[in-house]
């Protein structure tokens, strides 16, 4: 559709014929004759009488053009020129977001998918530790398991030893501890009457299926994300 195809279409939509439109926007009845007969241009001054008398938005009205058309045919009027302008100005800073956000999922992608690999944030092993009992202070820290090297051997078999046998029975308070994180063969914990020495025991396998999911849903948006960039050409034409 050319623009005097179009100006004639509103014009009859309205039920006006050209002289009622002629008197309604200040021009010359020979002059909106060449409009509608895509003999001349209008002037920006006329295009916008024009617009007021038909009750049309500039969108609206450019929406019935192809858009070939209105860049080089239109585009002469300067307020079409200039909405083209912000159109493209809006289309190239939507694009620049569109594919800023298709980065940001290939990367939160990568992300998730590390996490979920690494199990780093929800390990899949935990490590026992186990502790006998209070070291007081002044005391070796393995009093629990040596106490009887402590015993000079000629009262090894006297009272001393039983006396002593029985001290460190009654002192045993025995704690288990599990751990996500390998803390050593060995570790102490300060407490305000001694210290408590921790022995790596044993390590268990648990099952954490958040690091399934995680791995999945950056998968997906792995996916999305390469789709985007894919798809981008197809959803944004470039106005240049």
């Amino acid at each position: 559709m050319t623009l005097g195809e179009q100006l004639k279409k509103l014009r009859n939509e309205k039920a006006l014929s050209q002289p009622d439109l002629a008197d309604l926007t200040g021009i010359e009845q020979s002059y909106l004759s060449k409009l509608e007969n895509d003999k001349s241009m209008p002037s920006n001054d006329i295009f916008r009488r024009l617009l007021a008398a038909y009750e049309l938005s500039l969108a609206d009205f450019i929406a019935a053009f192809d858009r070939r058309y209105a860049e080089t045919q239109l585009k002469q009027i300067p307020d079409i020129e200039y909405w083209l302008k912000q159109q493209q100005q809006s289309q190239m800073l939507n694009q620049r977001r569109y594919l800023y956000i298709c980065s940001a999922l290939i990367v939160l992608a990568l992300t998730l998918f590390y996490v979920g690999q690494s199990k780093i944030l929800f390990p899949e092993v935990q490590f026992g530790y186990y502790s006998q009992g209070v070291v007081l202070a002044g005391e070796p820290k393995d009093i629990f398991d040596d106490w009887e090297k402590m015993i000079p051997r000629e009262d090894v078999k006297n009272q001393l030893y039983y006396k002593k046998k029985m001290e460190m029975t009654q002192r045993k308070d025995e704690k288990f501890i599990l751990s996500e994180k390998f803390l050593g063969k060995n570790y102490v914990v300060t407490l305000p009457k001694g210290l408590r020495l921790y022995r790596a025991d044993s390590e268990k396998m648990i099952a954490q299926p958040i690091n399934a999911w995680l791995r999945i849903a950056g998968v997906f948006l792995f996916f999305m994300g390469i789709m985007g960039f894919i798809l981008e050409r197809r959803i944004y034409k470039i106005v240049t």
